[in-house]
């Protein structure tokens, strides 16, 4: 068998499996809705290309259900429908509940695509969380907040993929926050450490997605504790 027969077998069977795996919106994992301590809301993960890579994500979500979140891993290619699934969701549960979103790589990319789809059917996204994002588009209007975690590559930035790069945003209403490791004093050596194909399964980076995340669940219990004393006085 020929270099070019070996190539094409490759990508037909990477092609079976996206379509087998790819497309599906169906949790790899999901909390006990009736066990979840961080009860006010959702976590969507995507995974990248393929379904196969960014299982850090499955690591992230492991550490999210121990700490008692809602979480769910997808395929990044299953952002349309997952966008209908969470929409008909939100009419079922209490209004100020969370919509929180997390990717790497492509599964980044189609975070940003899931958003924008939300909104489109009235959805807010309380938060982004990014890891790695390749060919990012602008952050929608309807996201509250995007926090971009990446590590820039000069030499090879300027390839549409293996990479990570900043993010802007449609809407100053947004706030934006790129975190590149590379320029970051604070984690010189986690820099030198990860690449595109590792920083979702560095510990260091899933703690950052993590704390992240529990930052913005927190902040959501304060707004509810007040809203609710304000309602009792």
């Amino acid at each position: 068998m020929n270099r070019l027969t070996l190539i094409k077998s490759g990508f037909l069977i990477n092609l079976v499996f996206l379509v087998l795996t790819g497309c599906s919106a169906t949790p790899i994992a999901d909390t006990d809705p009736e066990s979840a301590s961080y009860s006010q809301g959702d976590v969507y993960l995507l995974r990248g290309l393929f379904n196969i890579f960014s299982l850090g994500m499955d690591e992230i979500n492991e550490s999210l259900a121990a700490q008692g979140f809602r979480a769910g891993v997808y395929s990044g290619t299953s952002w349309r429908s997952l966008a209908g699934q969470i929409a008909d969701r939100q009419t079922e549960i209490p209004p100020e509940s969370l919509v929180v979103i997390s990717g790497h790589s492509y599964g980044a990319d189609n975070s940003i695509r899931l958003a924008r789809a939300l909104g489109e059917r009235g959805v807010a996204v309380d938060a982004l969380v990014l890891v790695d994002p390749t060919t990012p588009p602008k952050i929608p209007a309807n996201v509250r907040r995007c926090v971009n975690i990446y590590r820039s590559q000069p030499s090879t930035d300027w390839m549409p993929w293996l990479r990570g790069v900043a993010v802007e945003g449609e809407d100053p209403s947004t706030l934006i926050i790129n975190r590149d490791l590379r320029m970051s004093d604070e984690n010189a050596d986690l820099s030198d450490e990860v690449n595109h194909f590792n920083i979702e399964d560095n510990p260091a980076i899933q703690q950052m997605v993590v704390e992240e995340i529990t930052w913005i669940f927190r902040q959501n219990e304060i707004r509810i504790a007040q809203a609710k004393k304000t309602g009792d006085e």
